[in-house]
């Protein structure tokens, strides 16, 4: 046997194994460093992670005492133009009871409000009761509504409304005629850039004159406008582009009527004599003719100095005629008899009543109305800002201080029933529960059936849809 070449080859194996070795060894090496440092930077990001878990808990800490001490501050502004934004008789005439009576049905109407649209409000919630008015023009207004007697006062009423709550504020604003809307401005101003204001309650709408200030805000889900009487025009355009609602136990849903204008006996009469047609015999009429309210306005500015009473004393030596002159009034009229002219509308047929559907429920139903006749004729009739009342029912109760069109009543058919369509998109004041025939406002929405209504952002409330339209009474 060849010993030498057996060592050899023998020698040649172990350095295989030797280099086997080490390599198994060197790797061996390897995994430990790895190991090793894979469990410090395991170390590392768990001892990180506690940190952070305890800074999250630190900072959730904080978020939290934040959203409380917030919570202590927020508040919901509830903004009221008292001289277009008015209260209900009933509320008015019970003085410092029906005050404090006002305060907290507005309180109550508004948090139920902000509950329903905002679930995740504070309970904490302030509410903030600013009315900025005329005192004084308004007074003069309710009595001259008939509202309060002469010997009454708004005072009791401020009074009460003022001690129901610490954060209701009627207050006098001046007697200016932009008092009260400077004042609403201000506020709104400065709550809507107030981080603790949540929401604000907007019940001036019925003044024109706010459409510049809401204009810039319109699609904000932190201002609410609520209808009393029907929007003004121009807020009526924007009123789609906010959430809107009305409190009818709390406003009037209509305006108080302006005060009317007077004329003196003594104009009245020469307006109805100067515009009396002769008889064929060329005398004047014995009795005037009716005349219209703008013939006696005009003539009311035209009076000329003959006609005052220091005339009158020097024509007094003036020999008499049995015969009246033109130029002179009816001898059967004297300046101190009270004088009565017809002001009524052109049309003298009034239309008849309507009768009111109720459903189970006793909520009033609308009659379904067929479509409008065009959307051109419906446009127009719209732009026209026609007064719905006058022209449907002839019962403005604004009269000649009416801010919608009367003149000459429609009589189209076709304009009619498109007004009517027109009308049916104003929320009534008194919801559902209206017994008003003369009512000619909308008691459900009328476009909860089209493809793209939604509930948000309708100015009919969410009471209004989804309404039992089956009529079981009629009245």
């Amino acid at each position: 046997m060849d010993l030498l070449g057996l060592r050899k080859r023998f020698g040649s194996v172990m350095a295989v194994d030797d280099c086997k070795n080490r390599l198994i060894q060197d790797l061996f090496f390897a995994v430990e460093t790895l190991h090793s440092a894979l469990l410090n930077e395991c170390t590392k990001q768990e001892n990180e992670r506690s940190r952070f878990i305890q800074e999250l808990a630190q900072y959730k800490t904080e978020v939290a005492d934040l959203r409380h001490d917030q919570a202590k501050l927020s508040f919901v502004s509830i903004l009221v133009d008292g001289d277009c934004m008015n209260f209900n008789d009933a509320l008015i005439q019970e003085g410092h009871n029906g005050g404090r009576r006002a305060a907290r049905l507005l309180l109550q109407s508004v948090e139920r409000y902000v509950r329903d649209t905002d679930p995740q409000a504070s309970p904490n919630l302030q509410y903030r009761v600013c009315i900025y008015a005329n005192l004084p023009g308004l007074e003069k207004a309710y009595r001259e509504a008939k509202v309060l007697s002469s010997t009454e006062t708004l005072d009791p009423f401020v009074r009460g409304f003022n001690m129901e709550d610490s954060q209701c504020d009627f207050i006098d604003a001046g007697n200016g005629k932009e008092c009260s809307d400077v004042k609403i401005r201000a506020t709104f101003e400065r709550d809507i850039l107030d981080i603790h204001c949540r929401h604000i309650i907007f019940c001036a709408a019925t003044d024109n004159g706010y459409a510049r200030l809401l204009g810039s805000h319109r699609g904000s889900n932190r201002i609410t406008l609520v209808e009393g009487a029907p929007f003004a025009w121009e807020i009526e355009q924007l009123a789609t582009e906010f959430r809107t609602t009305a409190f009818p136990a709390v406003f009037r849903a209509a305006k108080l009527p302006a005060r009317a204008s007077s004329f003196s006996a003594a104009a009245t009469a020469s307006a109805n004599v100067a515009a009396a047609p002769p008889t064929a015999g060329g005398a004047l009429s014995s009795s005037p003719p009716w005349q219209d309210y703008a013939t006696i306005a005009k003539a009311n500015l035209q009076i000329t100095p003959s006609s005052t009473p220091s005339s009158s004393s020097s024509s007094a030596t003036t020999p008499t005629s049995s015969t009246p002159s033109p130029s002179s009034p009816s001898s059967s009229t004297s300046p101190s008899s009270p004088i009565v002219f017809d002001i009524s509308p052109s049309v003298n047929s009034t239309p008849p009543l309507p009768k009111v559907h109720y459903n189970a429920q006793d909520q009033r139903i609308d009659p379904p109305l067929r479509r409008a006749s065009s959307k051109e004729n419906y446009e127009r009739l719209r732009a026209a800002k026609l007064c719905n009342r006058y022209h449907l029912q002839d019962d403005c109760s604004y009269g000649d201080s009416c801010t919608h069109a009367h003149g000459r009543r429609l009589t189209s058919a076709q304009d009619l029933h498109d007004l009517r369509c027109i009308s049916r998109t104003s929320v009534c004041g008194e919801g559902l529960w209206c017994t008003n025939r003369k009512c000619v406002c909308g008691h459900q929405c009328p476009r909860e059936s089209w493809r793209d209504h939604e509930l948000t952002g309708c100015r009919f409330p969410e009471e209004m849809h989804g309404v039992d339209r089956v009529v079981v009474r009629v009245e």
